[in-house]
């Protein structure tokens, strides 16, 4: 009888210790997951008014060209006709202030979140840093395609810089240039190459028959500026890529605007969240 007591209270002990282990572990795997989870939130912040940094205006230039795929003593040209608009953001920077500061001053800058708020029904719109030496001028170079977004480098001095890279003066003083470039617009497009005069212009759009509503949209991206302060401010810009107006369009060989009223030209100001 002492025998079985002794081996049921052995059999009890080894159950509350088994016990004691296993809640020992549940509450370690807990507190080890609320850890990995506390880790993976991520940093809120919200957006408060500001009068450090606006767009004063974004001037537009389109117009078309197009890629000859033909041999250069072809009796005909093989086109692949492309609309470009070329983008120039200009900033202002003394808002508030009459001279730079490191309020004002720009110590980093770069452009994301590239979207088509209406897409063409032709074509294939993609978007480019633009050389602002060449604004206006038709070139794609592939280099300079924007994937994701766009850093441009941020310089403090006045000599003068290569503009073939993406680069922005620190008092806001050149403008941000970009280009958007919707390609494909009529592939394999064929006209005689007997001297007759084509011009590499907006008109091969007519000329190709391509309606402007079929190449028609609206983008959108985001411009974010970090000052000296370490503060970072943005100003989402949207538009509807210019092809016409009252008076004329594209057709003509280009088309430009200038926009002085956005739908949003005012930097905020990022707050981050505890």
């Amino acid at each position: 009888m002492l025998f079985k007591d002794k081996k049921m209270k052995y059999t009890i002990i080894i159950f509350i210790i088994i016990f004691i282990v296993l809640i020992g572990l549940f509450i370690g795997n807990n507190i080890k997951k609320n850890k990995t989870n506390t880790k993976k939130e991520p940093t809120l912040s919200i957006k408060t008014e500001s009068n450090i940094f606006k767009i004063d205006s974004i001037l537009l230039y389109s117009s078309a060209n197009a890629i000859n795929n033909s041999q250069s003593d072809s009796n005909k040209w093989n086109l692949d006709i492309y609309q470009y608009t070329d983008i120039s953001i200009n900033i202002n920077n003394m808002v508030s202030y009459k001279e730079l500061t490191n309020k004002n001053t720009v110590k980093k800058i770069y452009i994301d979140n590239f979207k088509l708020q209406s897409e063409p029904s032709r074509g294939t719109p993609k978007f480019y840093y633009k050389n602002p030496n060449d604004f206006g001028i038709a070139n794609i170079n592939d280099e300079n395609l924007i994937e994701d977004s766009i850093e441009y480098k941020v310089t403090t001095t006045n000599d003068e810089i290569d503009f073939s890279k993406p680069t922005f003066y620190t008092d806001c003083s050149n403008p941000l240039t970009l280009s958007y470039v919707n390609k494909d617009i009529n592939k394999n497009y064929v006209v005689q190459n007997n001297n007759s005069t084509v011009i590499f212009d907006g008109s091969l759009l007519r000329d190709s028959t391509v309606l402007l509503s079929t190449i028609e949209s609206t983008v959108s991206f985001t411009v974010h500026i970090i000052n000296y302060l370490d503060e970072e401010f943005t100003c989402e810009v949207r538009f509807d890529i210019p092809l016409k107006d009252d008076t004329t369009d594209i057709y003509s060989g280009s088309y430009t605007k200038e926009i002085t009223k956005l739908h949003s030209s005012k930097f905020y100001k990022n707050e981050k969240m505890d």
